[in-house]
């Protein structure tokens, strides 16, 4: 008999290719005014509620799909998922993005506007680490403590926002933008039974 291998608590992630074309909306945010990041040389989006522009709609209406087809068939939730933030990178030769994850969000993502998959990957990174470690002699998703995660223009990135991650330094002469966003959940978190009930919209009704 073999034995079972059962990877319980896993990190979903998914990557899901936008089949439209990019040209209109990379016209269109390279007009937008970006300001340059003192720590690691990206330039990020002033604006930061991006998805509220009419020139990306094509884009929120696939990145909202997306997000709803990963609440139900991964989490098996009913629950709507909106865009809070989002906002655009440009990460030119010798920028780097650090290790981080994305507080006050429950599901956040990367769309790649330009992403060369010969540059640097966006890298995950285990948040539990091991008291003991024995040496691997081969990687796996479970001895490994992080994942290279390979993409091009067009693919979008959904994983839970707890899951810390960076992007390592460009080293090659062509430039990466990306969109990243949080989401919140406009329903009723837990349940007042369990004493765990966020309710928003009520405590937003008996406070005005």
């Amino acid at each position: 008999m073999e034995d079972e291998l059962l990877q319980i608590f896993p990190t979903p992630i998914t990557i899901t290719k936008y089949k439209g074309s990019l040209v209109d909306e990379l016209k269109y945010i390279n007009t937008l005014e970006y300001i340059k990041q003192k720590d690691n040389g990206n330039f990020q989006s002033k604006d930061t509620y991006l998805l509220k522009h009419k020139q990306l709609k094509n884009i929120k209406d696939f990145i909202n799909k997306c997000i709803n087809k990963f609440t139900k068939n991964i989490y098996q939730s009913d629950q709507k998922l909106v865009v809070t933030q989002c906002w655009l990178n440009k990460n030119p030769k010798g920028s780097s993005h650090h290790e981080h994850c994305h507080p006050n969000s429950i599901v956040s993502g990367v769309f790649y506007f330009k992403q060369n998959p010969k540059l640097p990957p966006i890298q995950f990174s285990k948040t539990s680490q091991y008291s003991m470690k024995l040496h691997s002699k081969k990687f796996n998703s479970v001895n490994s403590d992080t994942f290279l995660l390979p993409c091009t223009d067009g693919e979008l990135v959904l994983f839970p926002s707890n899951v810390n991650h960076n992007v390592p330094i460009n080293k090659g002469d062509e430039e990466r933008i990306s969109m990243s966003f949080n989401t919140f959940s406009i329903d009723i978190l837990g349940a007042e039974n369990d004493l765990t009930e966020l309710n928003i919209p009520k405590l937003i009704d008996e406070n005005t």
